[in-house]
């Protein structure tokens, strides 16, 4: 660790004992690799928002913004160090509680969000904050730079940058290398004792929810459920992923590469799923996959897009032999950005090879009657600008990521994803038979065509 320290002054403490600082501006999603293309430029309005106090390391984070262009969302977690996380859904019961956790590490990474807590952490104790680069003038801190594996990046930079002029409203961006994907304007306010109080209390009328701590934050389980001769859904992958797999006379058909999530409102950043990097959880599917279908080679994955919790986890399907799909739109960024020279050990890392991405312009279709599988391009929608689903077509199951998550079988679509839904069911009901049965990357729902066709006479789609 380097520090250079620049007539760096102890601040003036907190005036309250609970203390709020926002930061408020615009996050960029094509330079997070999240958005409609996968290029800087794409912004949204975002908030961060951490309540932390002068002597409990508790903290509460609340955020605003999208994590997808075609959905806007708030969140809110509590953290009370060291045994238990609650999720606390304003207004939408119930709660999540998560008792049994080990969150001390986390919540101090989202306390330092607050630069004034980061710099009282700095001095008293610089090696506890981790590998860090860091700067100071007397008015506060400047910069401070850590390094992160992230998907399709490889090892970046992940650096802070604190303008001080207007001491009150210091100007904060956060950037990826040489990418600034959120610049904000920070403020902090005291927050008197008797709000204080009620911030980290679920809300009278809410119901919680007790979940075991090994779930949180995210949570590796997989299993093997069978929808037809030959035709599979792992679940459990991690907290919310489920992936298809047919096998075919070839071999086995993936739908999509699964990785971790990088949190970049941490510092240091944090992996959602700790210790196993880019490739680790791709890795283990594999792995989970040899162990529960010996004997079949893992012949072809489809990539549905490029967000990088969906393809990001590429590299271990191609070091373990099998063909990578895209669409065509985005094969040749996936191409170079899965082949970055700092990418971290992995198992192609060890093979010394490449990933290798075929686009798919129109459909492509692999393996033979009786188990087909056709490889279809579904062309721009809300979510992203080009998007392959994956039809076992002989066993009448088709595979979409993200752009269908129902969470029952309602003939209309929920009310904060309508854009997305309507025009999915749109699609499906052009493209596809009404018995086919649609399964989704994030939900156990499975909904036939014939009741998407439902969802486009909802009041939601039609207007």
């Amino acid at each position: 660790m380097r520090c250079v320290l620049l007539a760096l002054m102890i601040p003036a403490a907190l005036s309250a004992a609970t203390s709020e600082f926002c930061l408020e501006g615009s996050f960029d999603l094509g330079a997070r690799y999240q958005g409609t293309r996968p290029a800087s430029g794409e912004t949204y309005p975002a908030r961060w928002c951490v309540v932390t106090e002068d002597d409990s390391a508790r903290v509460l984070f609340a955020a605003s913004g999208r994590s997808n262009p075609d959905m806007e969302g708030r969140w809110t977690v509590a953290y009370f160090p060291p045994d238990t996380v609650r999720i606390l859904n304003r207004g939408a019961s119930p709660d999540i509680e998560f008792d049994g956790t080990d969150n001390l590490a986390e919540a101090l990474s989202l306390r330092r969000l607050d630069p004034r807590r980061l710099r009282d952490e700095l001095e008293r104790d610089p090696g506890a904050v981790g590998p860090l680069e860091w700067s100071a003038s007397e008015r506060g801190l400047t910069f401070a730079r850590s390094r992160a594996p992230m998907p399709f990046r490889g090892l970046v930079d992940v650096t802070w940058r604190w303008d001080w002029t207007e001491p009150d409203q210091p100007l904060a961006s956060l950037s990826l290398d040489s990418d600034v994907v959120f610049l904000a304007r920070g403020r902090w306010r005291d927050v008197p004792d008797a709000e204080a109080q009620s911030l980290w209390e679920t809300a009278p009328d809410s119901e919680t929810i007790a979940v075991v701590g090994s779930n949180w934050p995210a949570r590796v389980d997989m299993r093997l459920v069978e929808l037809a001769d030959d035709v599979y859904v792992v679940t459990g992958v991690r907290t919310g992923f489920r992936h298809m797999v047919i096998d075919t006379a070839e071999g086995l058909v993936v739908a999509d590469a699964p990785t971790g999530w990088l949190e970049l409102h941490h510092i240091p950043p944090a992996d959602l799923v700790p210790g196993l990097g880019i490739s680790g959880l791709s890795e283990a599917l594999v792995d989970f996959l040899r162990e529960q279908l010996p004997g079949r080679p893992l012949f072809a994955v489809a990539l549905t897009h490029f967000h990088d919790d969906h393809a990001g986890g590429a590299r271990a399907f191609a070091a373990a032999g099998a063909a990578l799909y895209a669409p065509r739109e985005s094969a040749a960024f996936l191409a170079a950005a899965l082949n970055r020279p700092d990418m971290p050990d992995d198992r192609l890392a060890r093979k010394n090879a490449r990933a290798e991405v075929t686009p798919v312009a129109d459909a492509l279709v692999l393996g033979d009657k009786p188990n087909r599988v056709r490889i279809v391009t579904m062309g721009a929608n809300p979510h992203v600008d080009a998007m392959l689903g994956v039809w076992a077509l002989d066993r009448g199951y088709f595979f979409v990521s993200d752009i269908h998550v129902p969470r029952s079988a309602a003939t209309s679509p929920r009310a904060e994803r309508a854009i997305t839904e309507c025009w999915f069911a749109g699609w499906a009901v052009a493209n596809l038979p009404p018995e086919v049965l649609v399964v989704n990357s994030h939900s156990d729902t499975a909904s036939p065509v014939s009741r998407l066709a439902m969802y486009l006479e909802s009041d939601l789609c039609k207007n």
